[in-house]
């Protein structure tokens, strides 16, 4: 994914049926905007821009998204689409 591309992303949480968590699919333009939502909704993680990791995790069939785990500070916190350069 390159910066003019659209970054999907979902919640990594497990409790979650994936047609649910992709009802809360967030949509993101650029890094900063998923800085900014992380630190307004994962504020307790205390993330930043240094602590937030992007890494790819697998192909996945039923939504055809080429995942990559986001996660702040090693905890988990979205799945998306594929990741800023």
């Amino acid at each position: 994914m390159d910066d003019s591309k659209i970054m999907k992303t979902r919640p990594a949480a497990s409790g979650l049926m994936l047609s649910e968590a992709m009802d809360r699919v967030v949509e993101f333009n650029s890094r900063s905007e998923l800085v900014s939502y992380l630190q307004e909704h994962y504020y307790f993680w205390s993330p930043t821009d240094e602590n937030i990791t992007i890494k790819p995790y697998g192909f996945d069939k039923r939504n055809g998204w080429n995942t990559h785990l986001i996660c702040v500070d090693g905890k988990a916190a979205l799945f998306s689409d594929g990741a800023f350069k």
